[in-house]
C-alpha cells in the first residue's frame, strides 16, 4: 500500500465511530434508568470506556486526522468530542504538539511521567501514585475548565455546551434522563475513565529511555478485546503513531504490520503483546528489551 493510501482518509469512518461510542453511552445512561443500581457497574464502566474512546477520537482530531479540511475536522472535534469532555481543542493541540516536539523531556514534556523509584521504574507504585493524585483526578474530571492556560470566555464556551446539552435531553428524553446522563458521566469520568486513562498514558511511555522515539515510545499491540477497553481505535499503536502521525487511527494496524517487515523497526522498535502477562507485557516492557516478536 502507497504512503498515499496509508494517509487516505475516510469520509465515513470517523462520522460513524463517532455516534456509535455516543449511542453506546445512551444505551448505559438508558439501563440506568430502566434497571437503577443494578446496572450501575456495568452501566459507568461503559460509559467510561466509550468517553476514552472519545478522547481518543479527540486525539486524532488534534492530528486533523478526522478529516483533512480544517474547518470540517475543528467542527466535528467542537460539536461532539472536546466540550463533551471539558477540553478546549485549540489548547488540546497545542500541549499535544509539544509533547510530540519535546517527547521525554522531563521539564517540557507535557506528557511525562517520572518513575515512582530510582532507574528500574516501579509500574505499580507509579500508577497507584497517579491514580490517587488529587491534581490528576481533578484533571480527568474538570479538564480545561482549571487549566489558567484557557482564557474564561472559552471555558464558559465549555459551560455552555453542557447548559445547551442538558436542555437538549431534558427536552427530548425527560428531565430524569437528563439527571442520570449527567451525574452518571461525571461519575464514570471520575471513577473508570480516571482510571484507565491513567493507565494508557504509562502504557505509552512510561518507563521508557528519553532520547527519540523509539527508545521512549512503544507500540502496545494486544488483542482486539483488551485493546477496546484500554486502547480504543487503535491507539496502542502509539510508536506506530509517533513515526507516522499523519496515518488515521484506522490504519494503523496495517500501518505497523507494514512496519513490522522493515529491518529498522524490527532492531528497534518495543513491541507489548499484553498488559499484565508475560515478558512482552506493557508493566515489564523497557527500551533496553529486545523487541517482541
Amino acid at each position: 500500500m502507497s504512503a498515499i493510501d496509508l494517509r487516505g482518509i475516510s469520509q465515513v469512518r470517523p462520522a460513524f465511530d463517532i455516534a456509535f461510542d455516543w449511542a453506546l453511552i445512551m444505551v448505559a445512561v438508558s439501563c440506568l434508568c430502566r434497571f437503577g443500581i443494578a446496572a450501575a457497574v456495568p452501566a459507568l464502566f461503559l460509559i467510561a470506556n466509550r468517553q476514552r474512546a472519545l478522547g481518543n477520537l479527540l486525539h486524532e482530531a488534534g492530528h486533523r486526522n478526522l478529516y483533512r479540511t480544517p474547518r470540517l475536522n475543528d467542527m466535528m472535534a467542537g460539536v461532539f468530542l472536546a466540550p463533551a469532555l471539558l477540553a478546549d481543542l485549540a489548547r488540546y493541540r497545542s500541549t499535544h504538539a509539544r509533547h510530540h516536539a519535546m517527547l521525554g523531556m522531563s521539564q517540557h514534556d507535557p506528557d511525562y511521567i517520572a518513575p515512582a523509584t530510582g532507574s528500574f521504574p516501579d509500574w505499580w507504585r507509579t500508577y497507584r501514585k497517579l491514580l490517587l493524585s488529587a491534581r490528576g483526578w481533578l484533571a480527568s474530571v474538570a479538564g480545561h475548565l482549571i487549566d489558567s492556560n484557557v482564557g474564561a470566555g472559552r471555558r464558559w464556551m465549555l459551560v455552555g455546551w453542557w447548559v445547551a446539552l442538558s436542555a437538549l435531553l431534558a427536552l427530548s428524553a425527560g428531565p430524569g434522563f437528563a439527571a442520570v446522563f449527567v451525574i452518571s458521566w461525571y461519575v464514570a469520568k471520575a471513577t473508570g475513565f480516571h482510571a484507565i486513562t491513567t493507565w494508557r498514558e504509562m502504557c505509552d511511555h512510561y518507563g521508557m529511555t528519553a532520547g527519540g522515539i523509539y527508545s521512549f515510545t512503544r507500540d502496545v499491540a494486544v488483542a482486539r478485546r483488551w485493546r477496546w477497553i484500554v486502547h480504543p481505535h487503535n491507539n496502542g499503536y502509539h510508536l506506530t503513531h509517533h513515526l507516522v502521525p499523519a496515518v488515521p487511527y484506522y490504519r494503523l494496524p496495517e500501518v505497523w504490520r507494514t512496519l513490522s517487515c522493515l529491518p529498522s523497526y524490527c532492531a528497534r522498535g518495543v513491541v507489548c503483546t499484553s498488559y499484565l502477562w508475560g515478558s512482552a507485557a506493557a508493566v515489564r516492557c523497557r527500551q533496553s528489551m529486545a523487541p517482541a516478536r
